[in-house]
């Protein structure tokens, strides 16, 4: 198992990110928390793989998340909108907030669990600025990797150090 773990571990992680990021409910923050646990405590992966792995995966995912929802997003508000309260003044309201506010959102929501997942069709669907998404979610996909990356990996040293005397 350590072994598959070592070997695959580190792309397993990378997809469920990805697949996170695109809007796909999985358990990428656990993952990254036990991937960079458990490079801490072995020698099969490698934290900063890891970290670059689980940057490049957040933000393709992100940027195929924002590309639904860009190109379907507004066709299925209009259809199914009004079923979740969404009038048309709502959705115009929606899609001002984003223009004005749209990259703070994305970069919150990279630390939100339920709005993670959203956060890119959110922005694609609500046509905020391409550029303006891109940089809010690099910055963010950059900084959720690293900190909660290294925590991991900071604990299970610190794990590994206190465990050995006993």
């Amino acid at each position: 198992m350590a072994e598959f773990v070592a070997n695959y571990g580190i792309w397993v992680v990378a997809a469920f990110i990805a697949l996170e990021s695109v809007g796909i409910p999985l358990p990428a923050e656990a993952a990254l928390i036990a991937a960079g646990f458990f490079a801490a405590r072995t020698h099969g992966i490698h934290i900063w793989d890891l970290i670059a792995a689980g940057i490049i995966a957040a933000i393709v995912g992100e940027i195929v998340g924002f590309w639904i929802g860009r190109r379907y997003g507004h066709q299925l508000l209009a259809r199914h909108g009004s079923r979740l309260g969404l009038t048309p003044g709502r959705i115009r309201i929606g899609q001002w907030l984003f223009a004005r506010y749209g990259g703070r959102f994305v970069f919150i929501a990279r630390f939100l669990p339920i709005l993670r997942n959203m956060a890119a069709v959110l922005a694609g669907t609500n046509a905020m600025a391409q550029h303006s998404f891109y940089f809010a979610s690099a910055t963010a996909a950059s900084a959720w990797i690293l900190c909660y990356g290294l925590a991991a990996y900071s604990f299970g040293e610190a794990f590994g150090n206190l465990a050995s005397p006993a």
